[in-house]
């Protein structure tokens, strides 16, 4: 596994998809959501995103805002290591939903 800590948005690596047990530390100025949402969002993949919170509360709201296909508070793997749940991204990194119900869904027809 690799940590990274100092990410900027400027840097290739918070603009490109990395596979592998990549950890990437993003320090949000002034400690903001909005600012830290907007950092998120603003790129172009979407798999997982992780939100690292004193406040459940907190992680929750932001992770509300962000677009991407997974997302977890205080958590990494969870969506990775639990074959049953809803797996899939949004933007370039995917679209639909493979495993849990919304995988399933993918496959009928309505």
């Amino acid at each position: 596994p690799t940590v990274i800590s100092g990410i900027t948005s400027e840097m290739k690596i918070s603009q490109e998809e990395v596979f592998g047990p990549v950890m990437c530390i993003v320090t949000v100025p002034d400690d903001c959501d909005e600012e830290c949402i907007k950092l998120v969002n603003n790129c172009n993949f979407g798999l997982g995103s992780s939100v690292y919170s004193a406040s459940q509360e907190r992680g929750m709201k932001i992770g509300n805002a962000i677009r991407s296909g997974m997302f977890t508070v205080n958590d990494f793997g969870v969506n990775y290591l639990i074959q049953s749940l809803p797996f899939g991204g949004v933007k370039e990194s995917g679209f639909g939903r493979f495993a849990g119900p919304e995988g399933l869904r993918a496959c009928c027809l309505e």
